[in-house]
Parts: C-alpha cells; sequence; structure tokens
C-alpha cells in the first residue's frame, strides 16, 4: 500500500511530510469526510484503507465516518496528528483542543476496535502493530495519535511480527457442525446459498463460489457483499433484501428447501425493514466465530475454518448436485427509449441496466438509490453504506474504489440530496486521475422519507449538478428528462473518457418498484 486519503492541519504537517518523503502520499479531498469514504471504499475493495486527517478539527470530521465502518466491519486505519507533548504543559489554551487533550482520543475508543497514542519511543512499533493487527482480525476500524514533536524521534524495532488473531476454532464443535450441515444438505431437493459480508471480508469469497458452481446452488448476497459473484452469473440470483428485492428473488430464497447463509449481518436495513421471512429450522447460519443449524448453536467455529471444510466434506461425502440452472437466473430487460417520454425511476434503472457491462463497477448511495437498485444485476462490485445508511458516501467512495480498482470504472448512483453534502469530491476523484460516471437521481429533495412523513424539511435547493464540469473544468456534464434524453447521455457518457455527471430528473412523487414493494409490506405488516 503506497497511499492513503486525507487533508493536512499543521498538527499534522510534519507527520505528511516525512510520510510523503518515505514514499506513503496522501490523496488530498475537498474535505476530511470525504477522504474517510474514500479510504473506506479502499479497505473494502484491498483489505485495509488509511485515512489521515490534523488534531480535533480534522479528526472529528471522520466520526461518522469511521462509525460507517465500525457498522459494516470495515478495515479502515485513522492516522491522526496531535499537539506536541511539550506544548501540553500546564494545560494550555491551544487551537483545536476540545474540553481536554484526550478528548479526540476519548470519542474514538467508542468508535475503534484498536487505538494507540505514540507517546513512547520504546513501544512505539509494537502498537502500531497491535493496532493494524486487530484492525485486521476485527474487520473493524483503529486509531494511532502521534504529537507532532514525536514524529522524527527514533523508536525500536519491533519486538515481534504484526500477526492476525482469527477467532479461535473447537475442533470437536467444528466437525460436529460440519456432519450437522451435511445431514440437512443431504435431505433438501433445493439449496441456496445466501453470502453476507463477512464471508468477503475474509476472502472466502472464491471458495464458495467455487462451492456453489460444484453444487449449482443459487446465490443470493446481501446489500453488503454485492460484489462476491456477478450478478449476470448463471448462479446469481442477485440481492436479497426482504420485501425490497424482486417477487422472483424472495420466493426463490424464502421457499428454499434449505439456506446456507455465510456471514449475513442481519440488520433491519439489508433485511428490508424486517420484512425477510426466513424460517431458521431451514437455514444454516454461519458467522464469523459460530455456527447456528435450527436450535443447535456450535461456539469456536468460524467462517475461515467451517467453509472450506464444508466444501471439502460435501465433496467427499457425496452430495450429489442441483440441475445447473439454464442460462442466467436474473432477467434483463432491453431498453428501447421512448422519444419525449418523461423519465421515471423504473426506466432509469432498466436503462442503466442495460448500458453497464463488465468494465464498471457500481457505488449507491443510501436512500431511493440504494432500494431501486437491486433491480439491477451488476457485472462487477456494487459497493454501499446499506447498513449504517450514511448519506454521501458514493461520491468520495468513487476515488477510493478507482483507485483499488484501476481498471474498473466506477459508476456512481447517487440522489440529488446526497450529492449537494459530497458532490465537490467529484473534482478530487478526477484530479487523482479517476474518471467516474456520476449519474444523479434527481426527485426534488429527500425522496425516501416522503412516503413515510412530507414536510418541508424534506426540500432542498435546486443544484444544477451537471454543469458543476464547468466550475472543475474538467469532464461533462448531461441534463436528462426524458427516456431518450437518459439513453444519449449514458451511450456518450460511457464512451467518454473522463469524469461524468449526468443529473437525470425524475418526476418528485416517483418511486422506485422496489421501494414501492418495501412500502406495500410494511403496510400489511401494521
Amino acid at each position: 500500500m503506497e497511499f492513503g486519503f486525507g487533508i493536512v492541519g499543521d498538527y499534522a504537517l510534519r507527520l505528511f511530510t516525512d510520510l510523503e518523503q518515505d514514499g506513503f502520499h496522501i490523496k488530498v479531498t475537498a474535505d476530511e469526510q470525504g477522504a474517510a469514504f474514500a479510504a473506506d471504499a479502499y479497505a473494502r475493495l484491498k483489505g485495509l484503507g488509511v485515512v489521515a486527517v490534523t488534531y480535533g478539527v480534522g479528526g472529528l470530521k471522520i466520526t461518522n465516518t469511521v462509525a460507517g465502518a465500525w457498522a459494516e466491519q470495515v478495515p479502515l486505519l485513522v492516522i491522526s496528528g496531535a499537539p506536541g507533548l511539550s506544548e501540553r504543559a500546564g494545560d494550555v489554551m491551544l487551537h483545536h483542543k476540545i474540553k481536554n487533550f484526550d478528548s479526540q482520543l476519548a470519542v474514538f475508543e467508542e468508535l475503534t476496535v484498536a487505538q494507540a497514542v505514540l507517546s513512547n519511543p520504546a513501544i512505539a512499533a509494537d502498537e502500531i502493530d497491535r493496532v493494524i493487527a486487530e484492525i485486521l482480525s476485527e474487520q473493524r476500524p483503529g486509531y494511532l495519535e502521534i504529537p507532532r514533536d514525536m514524529v522524527e524521534v527514533p523508536i525500536a524495532p519491533p519486538r515481534g511480527r504484526l500477526r492476525q488473531h482469527l477467532p479461535t476454532v473447537n475442533e470437536a464443535h467444528l466437525e460436529a457442525a460440519v456432519e450437522d450441515a451435511l445431514e440437512h444438505l443431504r435431505d433438501s431437493d433445493s439449496t441456496i446459498m445466501h453470502i453476507g459480508v463477512m464471508a468477503w471480508r475474509r476472502g472466502l469469497g472464491d471458495e464458495l463460489i467455487e462451492a456453489a458452481k460444484w453444487a449449482h446452488a443459487p446465490v443470493a448476497t446481501s446489500s453488503l457483499s454485492r460484489g462476491v459473484l456477478s450478478e449476470r452469473h448463471p448462479l446469481s440470483l442477485g440481492v436479497y433484501m426482504g420485501a425490497v428485492s424482486p417477487a422472483e428473488v424472495v420466493d426463490k430464497v424464502e421457499n428454499a428447501a434449505m439456506i446456507l447463509s455465510v456471514g449475513v449481518l442481519n440488520t433491519d436495513l439489508t433485511m428490508g425493514a424486517f420484512t425477510a421471512h426466513l424460517d431458521p429450522s431451514r437455514r444454516i447460519d454461519a458467522h464469523d466465530a459460530e455456527v447456528t443449524i435450527g436450535m443447535r448453536t456450535y461456539r469456536d467455529v468460524p467462517l475461515w475454518a467451517f467453509v472450506p471444510a464444508l466444501a471439502a466434506a460435501a465433496q467427499k461425502g457425496g452430495l450429489k448436485p442441483n440441475p445447473m440452472p439454464d442460462g442466467s437466473m436474473r432477467e434483463r430487460h432491453p431498453f428501447e427509449a421512448k422519444p419525449g417520454e418523461p423519465l421515471s425511476v423504473a426506466r432509469f434503472i432498466t436503462a442503466l441496466d442495460a448500458h453497464l457491462d463488465e468494465r464498471h463497477g457500481l457505488i449507491v448511495d443510501p436512500g431511493e438509490c440504494l432500494f431501486a437498485s437491486v433491480d439491477l444485476t451488476s457485472p462487477n462490485w456494487c459497493l454501499a453504506s446499506a447498513y449504517y445508511a450514511t448519506m454521501g458516501y458514493a461520491v468520495p467512495a468513487s476515488l477510493g474504489a478507482g483507485l483499488a480498482h484501476p481498471k474498473l470504472r466506477p459508476v456512481v448512483l447517487v440522489g440529488d440530496g446526497a450529492f449537494a453534502m459530497t458532490g465537490l469530491e467529484a473534482a478530487s476523484a478526477a484530479y487523482h486521475g479517476v474518471k467516474p460516471l456520476i449519474v444523479v437521481l434527481d426527485n426534488e429533495g429527500y425522496g425516501t422519507q416522503r412516503p413515510m412523513m412530507d414536510g418541508t424539511y424534506n426540500e432542498i435547493p435546486h443544484l444544477s449538478s451537471e454543469k458543476l464540469t464547468e466550475v472543475f473544468g474538467v469532464g461533462k456534464g448531461w441534463l436528462a428528462t426524458t427516456e431518450d434524453e437518459f439513453d444519449d447521455a449514458l451511450t456518450e457518457a460511457l464512451a467518454t473518457d473522463s469524469l461524468c455527471i449526468i443529473r437525470a430528473v425524475v418526476p418528485k412523487a416517483d418511486r422506485s418498484p422496489a421501494l414501492t414493494r418495501l412500502t406495500d409490506a410494511l403496510k400489511k405488516r401494521v
């Protein structure tokens, strides 16, 4: 890893300078939160991301992003400069200070799995290794704070090697869990696999897909793990998100004789406001450190041990593969634009699905874009703040994703409200050589909230986002209000080797099919 993301300040000037001299560059963004979102996206795709900030005004700006990384188990390292130890004497009133000099540390103790203030050169290297090891072991963010008068102080070498501490294995429990799972799978005439984010974080995606191919088991992902399997693969069911998902996906998942659920975070949002109906008696739930089958829980059986053991036992134990599906399990519809027809959210998604291909990665902001995207087949990964649901994630995330996978062009789906929060980071992406296609779904405000309760609090200032490329001095913008305008804009933008912004205007009261399915299900429950 040769770079991180961040914004400098005087408490971090010496730190940033020395990092750069040592070959570790900090890619500057428009705002600290944007830097953290970029680092978060990079971490999701590469296994570790770094955001570097100054003390107080910089550190506290990224607390929202770090909270999201904790909630969605993202290995993100925060590095913060800080006032020097010598200048803290007498508890003086230094700029950026809050209540006391440890206030920022106290905040990050709530948001990170490990923390260290590098104030002792004898153990500084060990502390760095400890924090990074915990980040990788727990797949949670961690925090390093470096007083500015300690940056160039020589430190002792580490006393050991940096080692991850994976969840421990109880071999007897592992053997029993595998045999129990096999017994259920042998009796099943229709098994589907539900792959979650922790399977991806633990690097088990390829093994699970190989097992799915061998067993011909259809695969659904959670909204946090889109990208484990291309949604255009013959075995892909797409994303399962309770009532948000298309009816055919819900039917296949919820009516399967057996569901092998691997690393899924069962949250309200990823399960469609708990509209998911998954019978525990027909489920094998493999979590990060334990496996539950029916009423039995096998503790100390982590994913990293259970998945390969089950795959090996299945092939040796005579499990019969299901018939291989004929063609893709997800139906894709061609898009034939109707000239002059006002654009709707449903047709917005159909058009995108027809245009995206293997050259593109997808990044989706929470809200209508997140819900609507379940009807879209992502050819590669699809990143989203799909549980913590922080608006403004997608545009700055395109910078991190584009640098992590430079051969894939990031395509961003973002609402007009979220774009207003972090849209300036499009310029940061272009500045660092990333050329995202940003599609702004403009429904005149916070459209996801309106079906629940409407008021002036859902209204926002108008923004001609497509004109920002003129302000940035790079890229091209389009305004699309009709189907043919949107189709033409997508065609031209995807052929343009530069930053592109399309503002796609839909009626204020229009809803995606996915959001309609969710609200209908919630009405029935109420």
